[in-house]
C-alpha cells in the first residue's frame, strides 16, 4: 500500500512540475468572463473558434451551447485534454466540438474565424507570427489578460474583476 501511494505522490508531483514548465498554466475561466469574450468576439452560428489551450473544455461547450458555433480545443496536457473531451461527450457538444491533444505552436490554424487567448505573454509573443501566418484576412482573437504583440486591438473590455479582453481583427496583407 505505502508503495502504491509513493507512486502515485511521485506521479502527481512530477505532472504538477511538468505543467510549471508550460507556456501558461491552467487556470479556470469564470462563467462572465466567457460570456463577455464570446459577446465580444461576436461567435455566431457559422464560426469556427479554437481555443489554444482549452484546459477543462468549459469554453468549448460554451461556443457550442451558447452561440451554436464549431469549436476546436487545443490541450497538450493530457489529463486535461481527456477531462475536455469527458466534458465534450456529457454536455451533447461532441458532434460540434473536439479537442485535439497536442500543442498549440503546431496546429494549422487556417480555416478559424476565431481564437481565443487566455495563456501568458511569452505564449502570445510565439503566436503573434504564426496569427499572421495562417489566419485568414477578418479572423478575430480575443486574448484575455495579455496583449497580443504587434497586433492593435479593435476593442478593449474590462470582466467584473477588473481584467482586460483585448479583441484584435487580421487585417490584409
Amino acid at each position: 500500500m505505502i508503495f502504491i501511494i509513493t507512486t502515485l505522490a511521485i506521479v502527481a508531483l512530477g505532472w504538477v512540475g511538468w505543467n510549471l514548465t508550460l507556456d501558461a498554466l491552467w487556470q479556470p475561466s469564470d462563467h462572465e468572463t466567457i460570456s463577455l469574450i464570446l459577446e465580444t468576439l461576436e461567435v455566431s452560428s457559422g464560426d469556427l473558434v479554437y481555443d489554444l489551450g482549452c484546459g477543462d473544455g468549459r469554453w468549448l461547450t460554451r461556443i457550442v451551447k451558447d452561440r451554436g458555433a464549431r469549436a476546436i480545443g487545443v490541450e497538450i496536457d493530457p489529463v486535461r485534454a481527456i477531462i475536455s473531451r469527458l466534458r465534450l461527450i456529457l454536455s451533447g457538444s461532441s458532434s460540434r466540438a473536439k479537442v485535439i491533444w497536442g500543442n498549440m505552436y503546431k496546429v494549422d490554424l487556417t480555416g478559424a474565424d476565431a481564437v481565443i487567448l487566455f495563456l501568458s505573454e511569452e505564449a502570445n509573443k510565439k503566436l503573434s507570427s504564426k496569427f499572421n501566418r495562417e489566419l485568414t484576412q477578418g479572423a478575430r482573437v480575443a486574448s484575455f489578460y495579455h496583449k497580443l504583440p504587434g497586433w492593435d486591438p479593435v476593442n478593449t473590455k474590462v470582466n467584473n474583476d477588473g481584467y482586460k479582453i483585448y479583441l484584435y481583427r487580421k487585417r490584409g496583407q
